[in-house]
């Protein structure tokens, strides 16, 4: 039991993840002959801190974290932090936090969730200057005006305990990152129809939208609405899957004349949202069998110092 909570950190999987006896889907670990979800992997404050807010959602990737100057303190963090704690290797961390989807959004802080955000803003900058297709369609769709009024509702969200009014402050919020979900799904939707649009600006954008939905699904769980933090989440994934539907391989690679590998990397950036919205019913229910505060799962998750990965047994719930 850590702080009232029983979380464990993930030594205790490591064996049989190595021999392939459980496997990571995002944040959820499961019995490779079942099926059955044993445990939910949580980010904590201690990563989110060591990795900052550029590296989560930079669309180079993983691979880009290698040769890139200006992350070589990242870079070295991390490699810190699987020495302090070898077993999280094993799970990839470098690939955990340096894909679009990430697995710790909905428990990150706030300040931390509005770095990435305006990350993601500074890069959609930078490629307006280069593709000659993407000012058009962002300003059709006014995608930074979306993306500015969601940033300033983070910004509300992060002095929510401040005001007298805070619950509901939080419940305003809410609303608008709800709305600013189903624009940034339209405009994934527009951008990857728009030819000539490079897929790296599909990336970007796909990395607002998991910031989008899973600060709102944060929202939920802050206000300890945690029934309606899994109905969202399902509703989300539906729309994700849709969205997959839509863009297959091959449309990708013949509307965006993208490489295979640009194409794979969607594909997976696709994946890796649909499996983080799929695995919040599940963790909830959790909390709700533990009778765990929504509020006080993610202040207790934020304030963790010592180790980067905690785990949820699932078990804990039976």
């Amino acid at each position: 039991m850590i702080g009232g909570i029983p979380f464990t950190i993930p030594s205790q999987f490591m064996a049989a993840h190595a021999t392939g006896q459980i496997v990571r889907y995002g944040a959820v670990l499961k019995d490779a002959h079942t099926g059955r979800i044993v445990a939910h992997l949580q980010e904590t404050g201690l990563l989110q801190r060591a990795v900052g807010t550029g590296l989560s959602f930079d669309p180079s990737g993983a691979s880009g974290l290698i040769g890139v100057v200006q992350n070589a303190q990242i870079s070295q963090k991390i490699t810190q932090l699987q020495s302090a704690v070898g077993v999280v290797q094993n799970l990839q961390l470098v690939n955990l936090v340096s894909s679009v989807a990430g697995i710790g959004v909905t428990a990150a802080s706030t300040a931390i969730i509005l770095g990435r955000l305006n990350a993601i803003g500074d890069r959609i900058g930078r490629l307006e200057q280069g593709v000659e297709a993407l000012p058009g369609v962002f300003r059709k769709l006014e995608l930074r005006n979306t993306m500015i009024e969601i940033g300033t509702a983070l910004e509300r969200f992060e002095s929510a305990d401040n005001r007298r009014d805070k619950d509901q402050t939080v419940r305003a919020v809410e609303e608008k990152l709800h709305y600013g979900f189903d624009r940034m799904l339209d405009g994934v939707r527009t951008t990857a129809e728009t030819p000539g649009v490079d897929a790296e600006a599909i990336r970007c954008l796909l990395a607002s939208l998991s910031v989008c939905g899973a600060a709102q699904i944060k929202a939920f769980l802050w206000l300890n609405e945690r029934e309606m933090a899994a109905g969202q989440a399902r509703r989300q994934f539906v729309k994700l899957m849709e969205l997959s539907e839509m863009f297959p391989k091959d449309v990708l690679m013949d509307r965006l004349d993208c490489e295979a590998d640009d194409a794979d990397r969607l594909e997976a950036d696709l994946a890796g949202l649909r499996q983080r919205f799929a695995a919040i019913p599940s963790l909830v229910e959790n909390l709700i069998a533990l009778d765990l505060d929504g509020r006080d799962y993610l202040e207790r998750l934020d304030a963790e110092r010592d180790h980067p990965l905690l785990v949820l047994p699932a078990s804990a719930a039976a």
